[in-house]
């Protein structure tokens, strides 16, 4: 599709979005607390951090993401964001949680050759045994559990790519692109613009996948309205 196309979707999607009536851009999901996500952790820290639908999540699985922030901080101020980095390491294991066993209660599964691609990948990065096993430890893993960690990241992918196929695009927004230049759809050589019917299919595609992140936000939100989350930091 010409990029012209794309500019006039994008343009007439945030268009219909803004208007009366329109689906609105989904927010980023709330807080699993409301408070200070900066507060003191509490001493000790627990094993367990939290449960999502009964399922247990450990400090363990989440120190590595934490880890990974923090070495972004000033060396001097890292004492201080501890507790509101760990806090965030733990928003995101809980989304992922979230999309994981919804993906699972779908009956959705990862490409088992993307997980073997992604893992190969990671390895060619690391040739000699010691880098990477330094690699794998320092994501508090073995080359057994980063498979699977892989495994369920290529999940929850799937998931987005199931929700998204499964977006009902109002018709308004398509027609709207449509409209604002019906020869930008014409192919090269043709007399007349094609009709809406004929490139209804190509303008979904692109709308679907201009809202891509706005989708996910919302599946969030419905998968965190249903959960029941317990926090423990």
């Amino acid at each position: 599709m010409k990029a012209r196309v794309v500019a006039a979707l994008v343009g007439m999607l945030l268009c219909a979005c803004s208007r009366p009536g329109g689906r609105a851009a989904a927010t980023p999901s709330p807080s699993p607390t409301a408070e200070d996500p900066a507060r003191p952790l509490p001493s000790p820290v627990p094993s367990v951090v939290a449960r999502i639908n009964g399922q247990a999540i450990y400090l363990a699985q989440i120190v590595p993401i934490a880890k990974e922030e923090l070495e972004r901080v000033p060396l001097t101020e890292r004492d201080g964001n501890k507790p509101l980095v760990l806090r965030r390491a733990l928003g995101r294991y809980i989304e992922r949680e979230l999309l994981f066993q919804e993906a699972v209660a779908r009956g959705i599964e990862a490409d088992a050759r993307a997980v073997g691609w992604a893992y190969d990948q990671a390895r060619r990065q690391h040739r000699d045994e010691k880098g990477w096993e330094d690699y794998l430890t320092g994501r508090g893993m073995d080359a057994r559990s980063f498979r699977t960690e892989l495994r369920v990241q290529k999940t929850v992918d799937a998931l987005l790519d199931d929700e998204v196929r499964r977006f009902e695009v109002p018709e308004a927004w398509s027609r709207s692109a449509y409209d604002a230049d019906p020869a930008a759809f014409a192919e090269p050589g043709d007399k007349a613009p094609p009709s809406f019917e004929k490139v209804r299919g190509r303008i979904e595609e692109a709308i679907r996948a201009e809202r891509r992140g706005a989708i996910l936000g919302d599946l969030l939100t419905r998968l965190r309205a249903r959960a029941q989350i317990e926090t423990f930091l």
